[in-house]
């Protein structure tokens, strides 16, 4: 599929609309970028109960101590590239 320019994406803001609550794949030019415009359902934006448990085991971590500070961003990326 072509991508729209911005120009045509904005004259055409309803139909974009409608593709993307179809299914359809709608791609949007700008400079040498492609963006695309999708849909997002509800179940997209929930926080579901797995998520929560991770979140909640997050904020224990940070609560006692469990985590890792580094002084500087090159300290960081020497730990990351022993990974």
């Amino acid at each position: 599929m072509e991508a729209l320019s911005v120009r045509d994406y904005r004259n055409n803001l309803a139909a974009s609309f409608t593709q993307a609550d179809q299914g359809k794949q709608v791609l949007i030019r700008r400079k040498n970028h492609i963006y695309a415009l999708i849909s997002v359902g509800q179940e997209d934006l929930m926080i579901t109960p797995e998520l929560q448990k991770r979140i909640d085991e997050a904020r224990r971590e940070l609560t006692e101590g469990k985590t890792r500070h580094f002084s500087n961003a090159a300290d960081m990326q020497k730990w990351l590239d022993e990974l």
